[in-house]
């Protein structure tokens, strides 16, 4: 018996012990058919099959770019275009037919969509047909969607930039990114301009959303979103209507015109010429219309204002006044004999003005011009003093990605030799001394070295844009960096291109303006880009007007206004123009006058009439 009992009891105890083995395995087992069908079911569910989740990124708006005024330049369209599922529709050209009859389908919207048919072949994605739907073109569709199988109506933007040819070179442009560095479907990229140098503020940040779709690929639901973060808005410190008077200005001329305020750097006008429609590159570019823009001999998509190069001419002479005067070359009363010709070896370097200035000390030189006059003072400083006063008026300056660091040329010895490997000439040092030779130089540094001048030797940093995001950006002057300009050099200088413009042997006496309040400073330039034979100036210098376009002088002009207290200064190139004094002073002029006007809300017209 107790045998017996002891024997129950164990079978009991083993029973009860496998129980509860059983009853932890079937509640882990339980607890894990729980979790995978309760908690995570709806994980599972859209996991089971990989094409039941999408995974989109959603392009942000890119930020609007504003003039100083705050009137929109560059903002985003909404567009329409169509898009087919075939894999809905039973017969595809029926449709492409019907589709026809009642919009404007053209031959090449056909064409792309059965060659992106065929090569694809995609079945379970909608193909784009048509493009940019009109207005009209929407209505009927959007009448007709239920009737049409397989269509859809996308939405998108597209820059559209409300001043297009004015603002074109300051601006830019932009295009989707064609070579997969932004995964972002409809996201824009900026290509040349504020548009491309300020990207990374336009363009904003992506959004993405997660989505269940079914076996065809339609929606079902949203799993999460991620809210897209708009570009910042820039404004710039253009005005408006400075930049279209001066655009209009200068329709019929090939150059460049900048407008800068003396007192900060801010960019007012930068007008290229000629210009182009930034509005055209919203749209596919078709590779004719592209080859018409690339090879246009006349570079319109090139911004001569900051890329632009150019020999100065004699815009150049304050350079080599100001280094003849800080290296002791020279006394302002000192006077200089022009007969017209300065003779260095066995050749003759000849004066623009063909009977000589006579006597002339430093101030008459700038007014009136002399290349002999400047000829010497080259000679006796050598082209590196040249050289380094040259950068220490702003040449040859990196002021930000957006202005660069210009492709100019301040030449010395050390760049001819590494250039040609050729040893440094008199001769081209003569040639610098009137703002020939190698010397190339871009109109947005001849803005700052005048403004240096115009300003006794404060520097400013050339800036075009005035807030992001509304937080405005501060650009002051500073004195300059190696403070070696001197007050009294300036002075001689800055008095020689007062008369320049305001004693009856200036070279723009007759661009003058006549009121006391708002004289101006300056000095014109003349480039020469073809070479004058000794038969031909014997004989006489045939005038521009009765050469081949390409064959005349560059037209330049500094200045600034006004004179006591410079608060505008600009520069203007007009390109195979002519003398400077004859065509681009005048100009120079007008480009004053309507800062004045605009800015300052004073028209020297309207006041003579009061």
């Amino acid at each position: 018996m107790y045998n017996d009992k002891k024997i129950k009891d164990k079978v009991i105890r083993r029973v009860v012990l496998l129980g509860g083995v059983q009853t932890v395995l079937f509640s882990l087992i339980f607890g894990r058919l729980y979790k995978l069908q309760i908690v995570d079911h709806e994980k599972y569910r859209t996991q089971s099959d990989k094409n039941r989740i999408s995974f989109l990124l959603h392009a942000p708006n890119r930020g609007i770019i504003s003039d100083s005024s705050g009137n929109v330049l560059a903002t985003n369209k909404e567009v329409y275009s169509l898009y087919l599922y075939t894999y809905l529709i039973d017969d595809i050209d029926k449709t492409i037919f019907d589709l026809s009859k009642i919009i404007n389908l053209g031959e090449e919207d056909k064409k792309n969509f059965y060659g992106f048919l065929k090569k694809h072949n995609r079945k379970d994605k909608s193909i784009l047909l048509k493009k940019f739907l009109s207005w009209q073109e929407l209505s009927i569709l959007s009448v007709n969607k239920n009737n049409i199988k397989g269509i859809e109506i996308k939405s998108g933007f597209i820059r559209e930039y409300n001043e297009g040819i004015h603002y074109a070179h300051i601006i830019g442009y932009t295009s989707k990114d064609n070579i997969n560095k932004n995964p972002v479907p409809e996201m824009l990229i900026g290509k040349i301009g504020i548009e491309k140098y300020y990207d990374n503020y336009l363009k904003g940040i992506p959004g993405s959303e997660e989505i269940e779709v079914n076996a065809n690929g339609n929606y079902v639901r949203r799993l999460s979103i991620k809210e897209s973060i708009n570009g910042s808005d820039i404004q710039l410190t253009i005005n408006s209507d400075l930049q279209r008077y001066i655009s209009k200005r200068i329709d019929n001329y090939i150059g460049s015109i900048v407008l800068m305020d003396a007192n900060n750097g801010n960019i007012l006008s930068s007008v290229s010429k000629p210009s182009f429609d930034p509005n055209v590159f919203t749209k596919p570019l078709g590779n004719r219309d592209w080859n018409i823009l690339l090879n246009n001999n006349d570079s319109p998509l090139i911004n001569r204002s900051f890329k632009g190069l150019y020999p100065p001419g004699s815009t150049f002479k304050p350079v080599i006044a100001l280094a003849a005067l800080k290296h002791n070359l020279i006394r302002n009363d000192e006077k200089i004999f022009c007969n017209g010709t300065y003779k260095l070896g066995n050749r003759n370097f000849h004066c623009w003005k063909k009977g000589g200035h006579g006597n002339l000390n430093m101030e008459d030189a700038i007014s009136e011009s002399c290349d002999v006059f400047f000829y010497e003072l080259a000679l006796r400083l050598g082209i590196e003093k040249i050289s380094n006063m040259a950068k220490e008026l702003g040449f040859g300056d990196f002021y930000n990605e957006y202005f660069g660091k210009p492709n100019g040329i301040i030449p010395n010895k050390k760049w001819k030799k590494s250039k040609f490997n050729e040893s440094w000439q008199k001769g081209e040092t003569l040639n610098v001394g009137i703002g020939q030779g190698f010397l190339l130089v871009t109109p947005l540094e001849l803005a700052v070295m005048t403004s240096n001048i115009a300003n006794m030797g404060k520097m400013i940093t050339p800036n075009i844009i005035k807030s992001i995001n509304g937080q405005d950006i501060n650009n002051e002057m500073i004195t300059s960096e190696n403070g070696k300009l001197i007050n009294s050099h300036l002075a001689v200088v800055k008095q020689g291109m007062f008369k320049v413009i305001n004693n009856p042997k200036g070279t723009a006496w007759k661009s003058r303006i006549d009121d006391n309040e708002y004289l101006m400073g300056g000095k014109t330039g003349t480039s020469q880009v073809r070479i004058i034979s000794s038969e031909e100036r014997e004989k006489g210098i045939i005038k521009n007007e009765d050469l081949p376009r390409e064959k005349r002088d560059h037209a330049l002009f500094i200045g600034f206004a006004p004179y006591k207290k410079p608060r505008f200064v600009t520069v203007v190139i007009l390109e195979n123009a002519g003398g400077g004094s004859k065509y681009a002073a005048p100009v120079g002029k007008d480009v004053l006058l309507a800062a004045r006007k605009y800015i300052l809300g004073k028209d020297l017209f309207e006041d003579k009439k009061g």
